[in-house]
């Protein structure tokens, strides 16, 4: 069978699918609709993510080393970054660092002439 007979064919199919299709069950479908209370879902359908694996055991070792960190090593981390943070401030306020200087105005652009449109000689004024 040729593509174009395989497409036609596919459309067909399509078509009865869509139109022709009149087995739904309405009020079926009603009633479980009905049975739902409104309101009662939460209207973010991930928020009973996080309650539900939270009580969880912490799978992969490399989440538990990340547990077992101390307290004594994320201090560490906390002072390394506060004195990276205060060197930057530094260099920021000494003048290392070029501060960004206020934006010059921008010029305004030139008008544009407007576009001639074309209009059917229909609905063009007649000269007398």
């Amino acid at each position: 069978m040729g593509r174009g007979r395989q497409k036609a064919k596919q459309q067909k199919i399509a078509r009865k699918l869509k139109y022709l299709t009149t087995d739904t069950d309405y009020d079926e479908l009603a009633k479980e609709l009905s049975e739902q209370e409104p309101g009662t879902g939460s209207p973010d359908p991930f928020a009973d993510v996080d309650d539900q694996y939270a009580d969880k055991d912490v799978d992969s070792a490399a989440d538990a080393d990340a547990a077992k960190v101390s307290p004594a090593a994320q201090a560490d981390d906390l002072d390394e970054y506060a004195k990276w943070a205060a060197e930057a401030a530094a260099k920021a306020t000494s003048g290392e660092f070029p501060a960004s200087a206020p934006a010059a105005p921008k010029p305004k652009p030139a008008p544009r002439k407007p576009i001639p449109m074309p209009m059917p000689s229909a609905l063009k004024p007649k000269k007398s």
